[in-house]
């Protein structure tokens, strides 16, 4: 059984990574126009059809307009319709957003890519048990807090806001990877939204994520992708901490002194301490 969803998710994984798609002038490369306006499209579609679908639950749920729902569902599945439209409005705005974004303030190394659909195999496995989480309970024990949706739906706001000011901010230093060795054009950001945060689209995605789990009223997941968020960045950010110490070493300790990693239970840098 484990074998076949791992199997499963590898499938999923490599389609979102273009795996055996065919390799033509518009498919070859993550910088393809065909890799591109694949994923554009898709997730356009998804987020029109959702859009549509939550405006009418919504009005439906105000002025009654599709009564046949209420043969089929309860209030509360239909109030958990609309939270899961909305929730894939949010997901594809996010991915749309990272996309665009590094296409106006870093054009040189947008990609396929920048979307950032296939991020990792750990991140598609996170959403996909989320999604099982909450349809599991439409089915079988349907629940919807407003409060929480709320708070979730803030935390989403919050950090994808964040994010994206942050990559617009850092312009041609931001990079959707790490690097590993120093580009003529890579400054030390301080200014803005920097002089706050020395990571901010590290904290806007760990608000991001776990606020999608709160908008879905995910309990179990709510809890899983905050220890998960927690411990990825408790090993990502001392090691680009490292490294920027590396690239500037005169700068980074005093802008690292003056600043707030935003993220709880990060560890500080041991080199990035003033001595």
């Amino acid at each position: 059984m484990m074998t076949t969803a791992k199997r499963a998710l590898q499938w999923i994984q490599s389609q979102l990574s273009f795996e055996g798609w065919p390799v033509d002038s518009q498919f070859r490369s993550e910088s393809s126009l065909g890799r591109i306006a694949t994923i554009a499209g898709l997730l356009g579609i998804f987020l029109g059809t959702h859009i549509c679908l939550f405006s009418v639950l919504i009005l439906h749920r105000c002025f009654s307009l599709v009564p046949v729902l209420d043969e089929f569902f309860s209030l509360e599945q239909i109030d958990m319709m609309w939270q899961w439209s909305g929730y894939v409005v949010l997901l594809c705005s996010f991915h749309l957003t990272e996309f665009f974004v590094t296409a106006i303030y870093n054009p040189t190394v947008v990609t396929a890519e920048s979307f950032l659909v296939n991020h990792s195999l750990d991140y598609t496995a996170a959403f996909l048990l989320s999604a099982t989480e909450f349809w599991t309970r439409f089915f079988l024990y349907p629940f919807f807090s407003t409060p929480v949706f709320i708070v979730g739906l803030g935390m989403v706001l919050f950090g994808q806001g964040i994010r994206a000011i942050a990559m617009a901010t850092c312009g041609a230093s931001f990079n959707h990877k790490i690097q590993t060795s120093k580009k003529d054009t890579h400054v030390l950001i301080t200014h803005g939204i920097y002089s706050y945060f020395r990571h901010p689209s590290y904290v806007g995605f760990y608000y991001w994520a776990i606020g999608t789990q709160l908008l879905l009223n995910n309990t179990l997941h709510s809890f899983l992708f905050a220890v998960a968020s927690t411990m990825f960045f408790r090993k990502r950010i001392p090691y680009e901490e490292e490294s920027l110490m590396n690239y500037f070493p005169d700068q980074y300790a005093c802008y690292a002194a003056t600043t707030w990693v935003g993220i709880p239970f990060i560890p500080p840098c041991d080199k990035c301490k003033i001595t």
